[in-house]
């Protein structure tokens, strides 16, 4: 199950992994693509919607965090990722952005309680058989 603000990469980084074409949507519910499961942003953005990702989770084996590297701030609470019973890996999406600040995404995480984190960039294939491998 990917995790994350608004436009921070899951639907894109879930399209890679499952070899979908791409196309451009904003998730506006709970989406099942094949094995993977996308959570709209808005259900991270919004303390009331936590119950919703709670719920969700409990049908997967692994929990997916993605923050963006080029935003300065982020949605994740601290200890975030220990509310739930489950694998959580750590995403720093467009980790190859030149704008972006990689170690400032890792900080995010490892505050949200993030052990294992990734960088990945879609566009220029970094860290997707990485991450490919620790979804296996």
């Amino acid at each position: 199950m990917f995790m994350g603000e608004s436009g921070s990469g899951k639907s894109e980084l879930i399209r890679i992994l499952s070899g979908r074409t791409p196309r451009a949507h904003k998730a506006l519910s709970v989406e099942f693509c094949g094995r993977f499961v996308n959570t709209p942003g808005e259900f991270l953005e919004n303390r009331r919607f936590y119950s919703a990702l709670i719920t969700t989770s409990a049908e997967c084996d692994i929990l997916v965090l993605v923050q963006d590297a080029t935003r300065r701030t982020s949605m994740f609470p601290p200890l975030f990722a220990t509310m739930f019973n489950r694998k959580v890996v750590g995403v720093v999406s467009r980790a190859g952005n030149a704008n972006g600040k990689s170690n400032l995404a890792e900080r995010f995480l490892a505050n949200a309680g993030v052990r294992n984190i990734l960088h990945v960039d879609v566009q220029s294939g970094e860290g997707i058989e990485d991450l490919r491998e620790v979804l296996r």
